[in-house]
């Protein structure tokens, strides 16, 4: 008896997107590293790949759009849907909506064959009837105009949740505003950031140009690069060896900003999964210390793999509530990095589905931790020491508010500014990187100094 060898056939990019949609939007993943992983197990072609990123991406970012319509194509009630079939409804008129370039028949008929392989018969024929139903009546779905419904337009437009919406209009204005949600329904570039303990950065250049893969230096970051082309080609060799970690450009500035050196001792006091962590180690040539600390086991058991993974021995990784006391390392650190957990409503670019999750009211559960573990900090930096807070959040009360208040209860610290090329000057130690102006996420970052002894 002879076995087969042959491997099961990749699925289609469709089929890729529904699970990954799936993932997001019923099981709580994230869509970047949801995506990641795909991308990583299976051996898609380019145009493959491209297409899995743009259905997921698009779909997320126009999600309120495509419910929207679906209410208007169904008797049953959108939230009664069940899961499936509301993500594959969705699949398939973000096609026929936004991709112009996929035959209507393709879309439709693709999504009725998934539909057959993950829900019943019943479910296959209602997909296929509003998938039909819209198709006839696809002319008929205009958005309301900003006079009409100024609220719906916008949520509609700008694929928001209402209430986002209008405490950034109320906060900054309806043209800025605006500037700010286009900026988050952009397709995110992917950057990465060169390890230098394993490479020379010229030599990862000319790696890059070798391997087909177009690239972009960051102004504001020597080691940082923008994928302009053949991002697909990047996920084996470059990371599975540690030559390079993904991360978003803005995400880097924190780090750049506390500018740690080799010898120094630094903690890192919220670093999972370690992408800043990493980065001042490379930042210090792997020579100091870096005391890594997180709240979950399983997230300090990544810090330490992707530490090994890029050659560094200088990170000291263990689980720790960074809000309890820890008097064995008051006035420790030469350098303190505290890039706080937040709301994350800077990075509604890559981690689209954050827009779906927040309210209003979970916005009050940030400021106190946040405010707690700055208190802890400032205990834990030596006399003459810097601290940088950081947030990947665009929310005052978390960011500058928070700051504020730090200093006024703090008189032993004193703000220091810098200057980024490309991102502009900060005021009062406080620097917003706006996603419409950097291309990248929106981010917060400030840059304190502890007082030293006269």
């Amino acid at each position: 008896m002879t076995h087969s060898t042959a491997k099961p056939p990749v699925p289609s990019a469709r089929r890729l997107a529904y699970q990954a949609l799936y993932d997001v939007l019923e099981k709580d993943a994230y869509s970047n590293i949801v995506l990641q992983r795909i991308l990583a197990e299976y051996p898609l072609k380019a145009e493959e790949a491209h297409l899995l990123t743009e259905l997921v991406y698009g779909v997320l970012r126009k999600y309120n759009h495509l419910l929207w319509i679906i209410g208007k194509l169904s008797t049953q009630k959108v939230k009664k849907l069940h899961p499936s079939v509301r993500i594959l409804l969705c699949l398939s008129l973000y096609q026929l909506l936004f991709l112009t370039r996929i035959p209507e028949s393709a879309a439709v008929n693709e999504s009725v064959k998934i539909a057959k392989k993950v829900t019943h018969p019943g479910n296959v024929r209602f997909v296929n009837g509003v998938l039909r139903n819209f198709l006839r009546k696809k002319d008929s779905f205009r958005i309301p105009s900003r006079k009409e419904d100024a609220l719906l337009h916008d949520a509609l437009t700008y694929n928001q949740p209402r209430w986002l919406i209008e405490d950034w209009q109320n906060a900054w204005g309806v043209e800025k505003a605006d500037a700010v949600f286009s900026a988050f329904n952009e397709i995110p570039s992917m950057t990465i950031r060169v390890n230098p303990l394993k490479q020379p950065l010229a030599d990862f250049e000319k790696l890059l140009s070798e391997k087909g893969i177009e690239a972009a230096p960051i102004p504001y970051l020597p080691e940082g690069f923008t994928i302009k082309s053949g991002a697909n080609h990047f996920f084996g060799t470059f990371l599975k060896e540690g030559l390079a970690y993904v991360q978003s450009a803005s995400s880097m500035v924190p780090a750049k900003v506390l500018s740690p050196k080799a010898g120094e001792t630094v903690l890192d006091m919220c670093a999972a999964p370690g992408s800043k962590t990493t980065q001042m180690a490379e930042m210090m040539g792997n020579e100091g210390s870096i005391d890594a600390w997180d709240l979950y086991p399983h997230k300090i058991a990544l810090i330490k793999k992707n530490a090994k993974k890029e050659g560094i021995t200088i990170i000291h990784a263990g689980a720790r509530d960074a809000t309890k006391p820890m008097p064995a390392v008051y006035e420790k650190y030469d350098k303190i990095l505290l890039d706080a957990p937040c709301s994350g409503l800077g990075v509604l670019s890559h981690k689209v589905e954050i827009r779906w999750r927040r309210t209003r009211e979970d916005l009050q559960e940030f400021p106190p931790l946040q405010k707690a573990l700055l208190e802890e900090a400032a205990k834990y930096l030596k006399k003459g020491g810097t601290l940088v807070y950081s947030t990947c959040t665009l929310n005052s009360k978390e960011n500058e508010d928070i700051v504020s208040e730090f200093l006024r209860d703090h008189p032993e610290f004193t703000p220091i500014d810098f200057r980024l090329e490309g991102l502009g000057a900060s005021e009062k130690g406080m620097l917003t990187i706006w996603p419409d102006q950097a291309q990248s996420d929106g981010f917060f970052v400030a840059k304190l100094k502890k007082q030293s002894e006269e």
